[in-house]
């Protein structure tokens, strides 16, 4: 018994001054840094990266665990404003990215990790313009880890840890941002637009659930409302949830009398201003590009959305040809 002991303590004895002479050998500072280069311009490229609420378009941790809950707190794409998150604690844990500040096209970070271990770290993304309509992205992030902890960095290679889920995440970006930068903000239209009245229904919904409220809705709002709603029919979206993939939408008709109390129908007001406009030729699910300049477009002049109206001037019922549909996308400034 008393030689088994022995050879424990020598045991611990030896795990400690192991510990020591690594936690003496390896770095207590460790920064995981990769680039790509997207073709995009590069403010389409920083909107992505500068808004945490655009983060779920190409997080590759977002992917990994699409039932996190996200928490969004202050003026997305300022200084001080953060998301924490809490999700499968095997898969992204439970923590906090900050704004730490923006200098040009430079967003700093601030990341605190609070499950499953505590932990601190800083980075930055950086976007560059390289000429020829493409921009240079880079993804760096810096941990301090005390002595003794960064003994661990003998065992676990952080670089290969990391680097290749901001290896997937900047892929995933190159991918969204090079398939939704194909519409320009020249093809935008300013007009004033007069105040507009509407009869529909409203709903909120996940985004799988919309193709069959819109088929069953517009026909019944047809019969219900004719022959007022003798127009295009409308979408009217007050919520796009990238998160948790929900809408806030009324499906409508213009209608001149809002007088009538019809069972089940409700009535929407929009009222007079300027609004932006794009045309989209093709079917719903390519929309992406439209969506993606006027936002561009709003954010160069400071103004955020509002309620976003969808005149499908040309759609499934009159042309059974997707290629063909025409859909006018007007976005409202709040």
């Amino acid at each position: 018994m008393k030689s088994f002991l022995r050879f424990l303590l020598v045991l611990l004895g030896v795990i400690v001054i192991g510990i020591i002479v690594l936690g003496v050998v390896e770095p207590k500072d460790v920064t995981i840094q990769r680039s790509i280069v997207i073709n995009a311009p590069k403010a389409a490229v920083f909107e992505q990266i500068v808004k945490f609420k655009n983060w779920p378009h190409w997080s590759p941790w977002y992917q990994m665990d699409t039932n996190v809950q996200m928490t969004y707190n202050g003026t997305d794409g300022t200084q001080g404003s953060n998301y924490h998150w809490v999700g499968d604690p095997k898969r992204t844990g439970e923590g906090e990215m900050s704004n730490a500040g923006v200098e040009g096209t430079k967003l700093n970070y601030a990341l605190h990790f609070i499950k499953p271990y505590d932990g601190q770290a800083q980075g930055y993304f950086n976007a560059t313009d390289t000429g020829n309509n493409q921009t240079k992205v880079v993804w760096s992030i810096s941990m301090h880890q005390k002595f003794p902890m960064n003994a661990m960095n003998a065992f676990m290679n952080m670089d290969k840890m990391l680097g290749g889920d901001f290896d997937r995440g900047l892929q995933n970006l190159k991918k969204y941002v090079e398939s939704n930068a194909g519409a320009t903000t020249g093809s935008i239209t300013e007009m004033d637009q007069p105040a507009m009245a509407f009869a529909g229904v409203r709903k909120q919904m996940a985004w799988s659930d919309m193709t069959k409220f819109f088929m069953d809705t517009y026909p019944m709002l047809g019969k219900t409302l004719h022959p007022d709603a003798n127009t295009h029919a409308y979408g009217l979206y007050y919520n796009w949830d990238t998160v948790h993939h929900t809408t806030d939408v009324a499906a409508v008709f213009p209608v001149k009398d809002t007088g009538l109390h019809t069972a089940g129908v409700s009535y929407f007001y929009v009222p007079a201003g300027k609004v932006y406009v794009a045309v989209h030729n093709g079917g719903y699910a390519s929309e992406g590009k439209e969506h993606y300049a006027l936002m561009q477009y709003m954010a160069a002049k400071n103004l955020r959305p509002g309620v976003v109206l969808e005149e499908y001037v040309v759609g499934h019922y009159s042309e059974p040809d997707s290629n063909k549909w025409v859909t006018r996308i007007i976005y409202t400034a709040q």
